[in-house]
């Protein structure tokens, strides 16, 4: 009978802390995804979990690099109109781009965030049901 009782509290205890762990990991992502989405004037391409120094695609990257054109002598040269017009589509491709991964990672944040913290919840609510 004591086993049996000491077995339950270390069973309740475990399912404490790791009810615990979400909680406090689904308050650091929401806590991380308000000051991204309140301090930041363009939300950023990377997710609220990523530690990582990985590169992500900026608007300036999309208007850096200016194409050169040259002709048949290897010398620089005007661009012509098609060229100028597939430059600017390029241009706009690439900043819709970098606009849809912002959305995505702040969609993505959220949604982790909420994730973790129904979880954690849901595991201190569901302790009550395993006695």
């Amino acid at each position: 009978m004591k086993q049996k009782l000491i077995a339950e509290n270390k069973l309740s205890y475990s399912v404490s802390v790791l009810a615990l762990v979400f909680l406090l990991l689904g308050g650091f992502c929401a806590a991380r995804t308000l000051v991204n989405m309140r301090f930041f004037e363009k939300y950023p391409n990377n997710g609220v979990l990523s530690f990582s120094n990985n590169y992500m695609q900026r608007e300036e990257d999309c208007t850096s690099y200016p194409m050169q054109y040259f002709d048949s002598k290897g010398e620089t040269r005007p661009a012509t109109a098609d060229e100028k017009k597939m430059s600017e589509d390029q241009k706009q491709i690439c900043l819709s781009s970098v606009a849809k991964s912002r959305e995505n990672a702040k969609i993505n944040d959220i949604s982790i965030s909420l994730f973790y913290l129904f979880l954690g919840t849901g595991i201190f609510v569901g302790k009550k049901f395993l006695k």
